[in-house]
C-alpha cells in the first residue's frame, strides 16, 4: 500500500531560487580545488615528470575508496548533532581538512621533480590526498542532506540541478582560468595556483553555507539512548530489491562514466603533444557542454518529479557512451581536431546524465532518513568512481605495454568505458525508482504513471 504525499510541506516555506543559488556557490569552491587534483597535478606528473599512470591514478582515486567514511558522516549528521548543528558542523571540519592538504601538492612535486621514486615526495603526495579525501567525504554527505533539507519533495529536484549546474560551471570556467594562469609546467607558478585555490575555495564555502541552519537549541537525547545502530539502518534500506538494483546500477554508472577522469589531460599530452595549458582547458569544453546540457535539461525537465527522470538519465548514458566511441576514434587514427567537439558532445551527455541522475538520488531517499540514504548511494557512487578512476590508469598502462602505441592505449580505454555505460541503461530499467518513491511517500500515482509513459 502506497503512501500518500502530504498536502504540505513544512519545507515550502523555507524554498526559495535564491537560497538554491546561495547554496550553489558552495562548488565554486569545491571545482577550484578539485580542479588542482584531479586536472593539473595528475598531469604534470604523468606528461611533464614521466611518471607511470598506475600510482598517480590510484592516489586521485584514493578520497573514492575512502568513501565509507561519507556514509559515517551522513548517518552522524542524521542523528548526532555537532556543536549545536546538524549539518554545518561537519561541512567546516570536512572543508577545514582539504584546505590544509592542498600545499603538500607542491612540496610533493618539488621532490618527485629530481626524482620520480623519491619516498618523502610519495609520502607528501599520499598524506595530501589522504587529508584532502577524508575532507570530502566528511562534508559532502552533510552538504547534499543540507539542499535536501531546504526544499520539499516537488522542488528537491529543481534544486539539485541548481546546485549541480554550479559545480559544472565551475568546472568549465576553471579550467579556463587555470589554462591562463599555468600556460605551461612551472613550480612557482604551480605554487602561486594552488594559493589562489585556497583563497578562491575559501571564500565560497564560507559565503555559501553561512546562516543556512539555525543552531539547535534543544539538541535531541545522547545517540546511545534511542538511534538504531549503523548497521541496522543500512539492512533496512538495502532490504529492498528496488535499493538494491539501484545501487548496481549507481555503482556500475558512477564506475565507467569516470575511467577517463584521470587520463584525459595525459591524453592530450601523449597522443597530441599538447602543453599543460591546453590540456588543463578539456574541462572547459566538456564542462560548457555539461552547463549547457544541464541548463536545457533543468529548464525542459523542471515540473518533472525526481521519480519522473529516468528516461533522461537513459538519454545521458547514451550520449556519454557514443561521446567515449567517437573519442576512442579520435585517439585511434589521431585525429586532433575531432577531440574537441566530442569532448563538448561528451559534456552535454554528462549533463543530462547528471540532471536525471541527481533526482534520481533524491527519488530513492526516504525523508526522515535522508542523510543515511544519500550517504550510502554517495559512498557507491564513490566508491565505484575511485575504482573506476584507478581501472582507467590501468588499462591504459596495459594496453600501452600490449601496443607500445599511445593513441592504441587511449582507445581501447575510451571504448571499453563506452561499453559499460550501454550496459548501465539497461541496469537503470530494472531498478524501478517510481515504484520505490510511490510506497514511501515520494510519488503520487498519477506521477508514477507518467514516469512509465515518459520512458516507454
Amino acid at each position: 500500500m502506497s503512501t500518500p504525499i502530504p498536502a504540505s510541506d513544512p519545507v515550502e516555506s523555507s524554498f526559495s531560487v535564491r537560497r538554491s543559488l546561495k547554496l550553489g556557490t558552495f562548488h565554486i569552491g569545491s571545482s577550484l580545488t578539485d580542479l588542482l587534483t584531479s586536472a593539473v597535478w595528475n598531469r604534470i606528473l604523468i606528461t611533464d615528470l614521466g611518471v607511470a599512470a598506475w600510482p598517480v591514478s590510484l592516489l586521485t582515486s584514493v578520497r573514492y575508496l575512502l568513501s565509507p567514511l561519507t556514509l559515517w558522516a551522513g548517518y552522524e549528521s542524521d542523528t548526532r548533532p555537532l556543536f549545536g548543528s546538524r549539518r554545518l558542523a561537519y561541512i567546516w571540519l570536512g572543508r577545514l581538512l582539504m584546505l590544509l592538504s592542498l600545499p603538500l601538492l607542491p612540496l610533493s612535486l618539488a621532490a618527485l621533480g629530481h626524482d620520480s621514486r623519491s619516498a618523502p615526495g610519495w609520502l607528501l603526495a599520499v598524506l595530501s590526498f589522504f587529508l584532502y579525501g577524508i575532507g570530502t567525504l566528511i562534508s559532502g554527505a552533510p552538504f547534499l542532506a543540507l539542499v535536501h533539507d531546504s526544499a520539499p519533495y516537488a522542488r528537491r529536484g529543481q534544486v539539485i540541478s541548481i546546485v549541480q549546474t554550479f559545480l559544472v560551471a565551475s568546472f568549465a570556467f576553471g579550467g579556463f582560468l587555470y589554462g591562463r594562469l599555468l600556460p605551461e609546467w612551472d613550480y612557482a607558478l604551480f605554487w602561486r595556483l594552488v594559493l589562489f585555490a585556497m583563497a578562491g575555495a575559501f571564500f565560497f564555502w564560507v559565503f555559501s553555507v553561512w546562516g543556512e541552519e539555525k543552531r539547535l537549541s534543544n539538541p535531541p537525547a545522547p545517540p546511545s539512548a534511542g538511534r538504531p545502530p549503523l548497521r541496522q539502518v543500512l539492512a533496512e534500506i538495502l532490504s529492498d530489491r528496488r535499493t538494491r538494483r539501484y545501487a548496481l546500477f549507481l555503482g556500475a554508472s558512477a564506475f565507467f562514466a569516470f575511467m577517463q577522469d584521470a587520463m584525459l589531460e595525459p591524453f592530450g599530452g601523449d597522443v597530441f603533444g599538447l602543453s599543460v595549458g591546453e590540456t588543463t582547458r578539456f574541462n572547459a569544453y566538456w564542462g560548457m557542454g555539461v552547463l549547457l546540457a544541464m541548463m536545457a535539461t533543468a529548464i525542459s525537465t523542471r515540473r518533472r518529479r525526481p521519480d519522473q527522470q529516468v528516461g533522461t538519465t537513459a538519454w545521458g548514458l547514451a550520449l556519454l557512451a557514443t561521446s567515449l566511441v567517437l573519442l576512442s576514434l579520435a585517439s585511434a587514427l589521431v585525429l586532433p581536431a575531432l577531440v574537441r567537439p566530442v569532448l563538448f558532445i561528451f559534456g552535454v551527455g554528462f549533463g543530462i546524465f547528471t540532471v536525471g541522475g541527481v533526482s534520481l538520488l533524491m527519488a530513492m531517499s526516504r525523508p526522515a532518513q535522508a542523510g543515511s540514504y544519500l550517504a550510502l548511494w554517495s559512498m557507491v557512487q564513490l566508491v565505484t568512481r575511485g575504482f573506476g578512476i584507478s581501472m582507467g590508469g590501468v588499462i591504459r598502462d596495459v594496453a600501452l605495454e600490449l601496443t607500445g602505441a599511445f593513441n592504441s592505449a587511449y582507445a581501447s580505454l575510451f571504448a571499453i568505458e563506452a561499453l559499460g555505460l550501454y550496459l548501465c541503461i539497461y541496469l537503470l530499467w530494472r531498478a524501478n525508482v517510481p515504484g520505490f518513491a510511490q510506497q514511501h511517500g515520494g510519488a503520487s500515482a498519477t506521477a508514477v504513471l507518467l514516469a512509465a509513459a515518459d520512458g516507454s
